[in-house]
Formats: C-alpha cells, structure tokens, sequence
C-alpha cells in the first residue's frame, strides 16, 4: 500500500502525508507530511508498526525534531546546510575541466544515471525514477553536469535554478575514480557556470559524516549554516 513507485497522497482526519518505497535498494517508505500536527505523526507510527514498515521522513528543519520525538519518531541522519554568495565569486574563477559537459536534465537521462547512482552512493541516497522526477519538478530549470574519463561517464552534478537562486542537488564521481580530483573538478565547473548565468547564491546539504564532501564545499568557499536538516524514522 505505502510500497509505490510513484509518490502517494494519503489522507486521513489527522492530517495528509505523501509516500513511496524510499528506493531500489532499500524497504523503507518515504514520508513527507503535507498536513497536520502531533496528531498526524503519532498516527503514522502507529500505522508503520500495524503494517511492519519503516517510515523516513523527508528533510525536517531542526527545530521541529522535538515535536516529532514527541510523537515516537527519532533522528536518523542528520544534514548540514552550506550556501555561498556567489557575488563574491570572480568570474572563471576556475579552469573548466574540457571532461565535463553540461546540458538540461531530462527524463531519458534517468536510466543511466540511476546505473552512474550504484557506483557513486551507498544503498541509502540513491536515487529511484521517482526521486529524479521530484528534482525535475523542484526548480524552473535543471543542469546536468557530465564527468567522462576518456569517453566513460565517471560522475555527474545537478543544479537547480530558480529566481537566479540556485541548489546543487547531486554530485558525485564513481567509487573507482574518487580522491583523484575528479570532485574537484566537476564542482568548479558548476561553480563557474552557476556565477556565468548571474545566480545570486548556491546551496546544498551534505551528511552530517561525510567529512570529505564538507572539506571540499568549505575549501571552494561554501558556509555551513549552524542550523541543520534533519531526516526521521518510526524505528
């Protein structure tokens, strides 16, 4: 019932929340509240615990934790939130890696991005076909960044773009290719092409352990924001 495919819209007189298998890999059910309080999320446990499922909520503002700790819930990861002004960013700041090449996302490149996906990201924050129609629908415009090493697709980046404000919403390189400079790289080539189309900031969120993703963001000129982005869990 909560198993789909494609995001769910389910109501009830507590409230309304949307669900969907979290992906390919992995039995959790996504949950995103919609509408209604204490009532809804105290009402959703006890929904996964009659079905034997495991709810993960979209991301949550830290300071609605306790309202859903008070409801059953718990902190099962947590995200930083790091943005830079890109005012600040000289133009070609960076040399543009020729290896990497940009276009707009579209649906068919859905397919070979879920395969670049089981290279890149534990089981966890890989993506489903869902997942990527969700970005899709996220922002005005949507950038793919590809990263080939001699001809072979090693990594890729989207960028979101709405009101001049833009979100890196992935990156990644290939598990084979990764502390090579491959990163590097790709994020520059964002940097310089979000800075070229005149958006004012870019955002993104990286795991709360993912120490080298933060070293890289801090050290091209990213701030993380004191408060941070919280997913929760019924188990």
């Amino acid at each position: 019932m909560y198993l789909t495919d494609d995001k769910k819209i389910n109501y009830s007189i507590n409230g309304s929340f949307y669900t969907r298998k979290w992906n390919d890999y992995l039995p959790y059910v996504y949950f995103e509240k919609v509408y209604g309080g204490h009532s809804l999320l105290k009402k959703a446990v006890n929904i996964a615990k009659q079905n034997n499922i495991e709810f993960h909520s979209s991301m949550i503002k830290e300071n609605q934790v306790e309202s859903w700790e008070s409801a059953g819930w718990n902190v099962y990861k947590r995200l930083y939130v790091c943005d830079q002004n890109l005012k600040y960013l000289p133009k070609n700041t960076y040399q543009d890696l020729s290896s990497v090449s940009q276009k707009k996302l579209e649906v068919n490149d859905f397919s070979y991005l879920l395969d670049l996906d089981k290279n890149i990201f534990d089981s966890y924050w890989r993506n489903s076909k869902t997942s990527f129609h969700e970005t899709l629908k996220s922002c005005v415009n949507n950038y793919l960044f590809l990263l080939r090493e001699q001809g072979k697709l090693i990594g890729y980046a989207i960028l979101g773009e709405t009101r001049n404000l833009s979100y890196l919403q992935r990156i990644g390189v290939d598990i084979n290719y990764q502390s090579l400079g491959y990163g590097k790289g790709l994020l520059q080539n964002v940097l310089n092409f979000a800075k070229k189309r005149n958006f004012y900031t870019i955002k993104l969120n990286t795991q709360e352990t993912n120490e080298s993703a933060l070293s890289l963001y801090k050290k091209h000129g990213f701030i993380v924001q004191k408060k941070k982005l919280i997913i929760m869990t019924n188990a």
